[in-house]
C-alpha cells in the first residue's frame, strides 16, 4: 500500500468533493516528507514507511480535532450552505409576487370602501338594484382575484425551484404544471364566492349550486393535476437528507412489523377512544354536545403522543 492509498483509506467515510481532497493530499505530502526523512537517517523504505504510518496513527487523533472546522466547513458547502441558491431573479421574483399580492389586497380594500360608500348614496334613494348589497364584496373581491391567483402561482412556481439544504431543485417545466394546478384552484376559490355573491338575493338554493357548479371544474381540474404531480414525484433528497429520510422510514417499518409492538399499539389506541367515547357522551349530557366532540381532539393527540414515543424508543434501542 502507498501513502495515497493509505491516506485515502483514512477518509473512506467522507464525501470527496474539492476541500476534502485538498486536505487529502496535504497530509500525503506530509507523510511522503517523513518516509523520505526516515529513509535518509537509515531506515528501509519499508520500515520508514510502518514508522510514519504509526507515528500519523497518533497525528490523525490531533488532525481530526484540528481539523474539525474544516471539515465542517466541507460538509456546509457539500449539503448545508444555502447562501447561494437563491439567485438574484428568484429574489426579484420573491419581491415582485410580494409586492403584487401587498397590491392587491390595498386595492381591493380601496375598491371595498368605494363600493360601500356608493351603495350607501343609492340606497338614500330607495334604488333596489338586487345584488347592489353585495357589491362591496363582489368588488374587492374581483379586484384581488387576479393578483392572488398569479402571486399563489408565482410562488409555487419559485419555491420549487429553489434549491434548499436538504433538496435538489425542480425541474422547471414540473414547476410550471405545479403552478398551473395552484392557479386553477386559487382560480376557482375565487370565483365560487364572486358567483354566489352575485345572485345570492335569487330564490332557493341557485346561488349555493351555482358556485359549487363554477368550482368543481377548476377545483377538480387543479385537484387532479396536483394529485398526478404528486403521486409521480420522484426524491429530490440530498445525499445527507435521503439517509435520514431511509433511516426514519425503516425504524417506523420496523415498529410496526413487530406483531409485539403493533398489537401493544393497538390496544392503547382502543382503550384511548373506548375512554374517548365515554367522555364525549359524559360531557354531552352534562354541557351538551355542541363541545364534547373536542374530546375526539384530545384522544388524536394522545395517540400521536403515544406513537411518537415508540418511536423514540424504537430508536434509542
Amino acid at each position: 500500500m502507498n501513502t495515497k492509498e493509505y491516506i485515502k483509506s483514512l477518509f473512506s467515510d467522507y464525501e470527496e468533493t474539492v476541500n476534502l481532497k485538498d486536505f487529502m493530499e496535504e497530509l500525503q505530502s506530509n507523510l511522503d516528507a517523513r518516509i523520505a526523512n526516515l529513509v535518509r537517517k537509515g531506515l528501509a523504505e519499508k520500515e520508514a514507511f510502518d514508522k510514519a504510518c504509526t507515528e500519523l496513527g497518533d497525528i490523525s487523533i490531533l488532525a481530526k480535532e484540528l481539523s474539525l472546522k474544516k471539515r465542517r466547513e466541507v460538509f456546509e458547502e457539500a449539503y448545508m450552505d444555502i447562501r447561494n441558491y437563491m439567485s438574484t431573479k428568484q429574489v426579484f421574483g420573491y419581491v415582485a409576487f410580494g409586492l403584487l399580492t401587498v397590491s392587491g389586497l390595498i386595492i381591493a380594500a380601496v375598491s371595498f370602501f368605494a363600493a360601500e360608500w356608493w351603495v350607501q348614496n343609492i340606497n338614500t334613494f330607495g334604488i333596489d338594484l338586487g345584488f347592489i348589497g353585495n357589491l362591496g364584496i363582489l368588488s374587492s373581491l374581483g379586484v384581488l382575484m387576479p393578483f392572488i391567483v398569479v402571486s399563489i402561482s408565482g410562488f409555487t412556481f419559485l419555491g420549487l425551484i429553489q434549491e434548499t439544504s436538504s433538496h435538489y431543485p425542480m425541474g422547471k417545466k414540473r414547476a410550471l404544471w405545479y403552478a398551473l394546478a395552484a392557479g386553477l384552484i386559487s382560480f376557482g376559490l375565487f370565483m365560487a364566492p364572486i358567483t354566489y355573491f352575485s345572485i345570492r338575493n335569487l330564490e332557493g338554493s341557485y346561488a349555493i349550486m351555482s358556485a359549487i357548479a363554477v368550482l368543481l371544474p377548476f377545483g377538480l381540474g387543479g385537484g387532479g393535476l396536483l394529485s398526478f404531480l404528486v403521486l409521480s414525484e420522484k426524491e429530490r433528497f440530498k445525499p445527507w437528507a435521503a439517509s435520514l429520510h431511509e433511516k426514519a422510514k425503516w425504524n417506523e417499518i420496523k415498529i410496526w412489523s413487530d406483531p409485539v409492538e403493533a398489537s401493544r399499539f393497538g390496544m392503547i389506541c382502543g382503550a384511548i377512544y373506548i375512554l374517548g367515547f365515554a367522555l364525549f357522551f359524559l360531557f354531552g349530557f352534562l354541557v351538551g354536545f355542541r363541545y364534547s366532540w373536542l374530546v375526539f381532539l384530545f384522544a388524536t393527540g394522545v395517540q400521536l403522543l403515544v406513537q411518537g414515543l415508540m418511536m423514540k424508543k424504537s430508536q434509542s434501542e
